[in-house]
């Protein structure tokens, strides 16, 4: 399972593609999970092969789409305040950064857990 890849849509033939769509609201069930906070940002790795999540518990994890039941593979913790934002290297597919309002950046390496 890999994030869709981009295409490039001028803008006059942007309604063509999208003009029945509809807007409605989505809510995730497991977003707020009991014992859980909201989720505020999430991120796929360059080869689609890992979900990153940052949530407002100040938790990072790391998902892997394949094993669905598991809870989550890693837990990555190290900021003060809730992640904000969080994105994948576009080179090193094991490598991210995220954001708190904290003020902090932290970088990471999911195989080593390490800051």
């Amino acid at each position: 399972m890999a994030p869709p890849r981009q295409i490039l849509l001028p803008k006059d033939r942007f309604g063509l593609a999208f003009g029945s769509l509809k807007t409605q609201t989505y809510h995730d069930p497991i977003a707020r999970a009991p014992g859980s906070h909201a989720i505020r940002t999430i991120a796929w790795n360059p080869l689609g092969q890992l979900i990153a999540t940052g949530s407002a518990d100040r938790t990072l994890r790391i998902w892997n789409p394949e094993r669905p039941s598991a809870r989550y593979s890693t837990e990555l913790r190290g900021h003060s305040a809730g992640i904000e934002k969080v994105i994948f290297n576009p080179v090193r597919d094991a490598e991210l950064a995220s954001c708190s309002t904290d003020g902090t950046v932290r970088f990471w390496d999911v195989r080593s857990k390490n800051c």
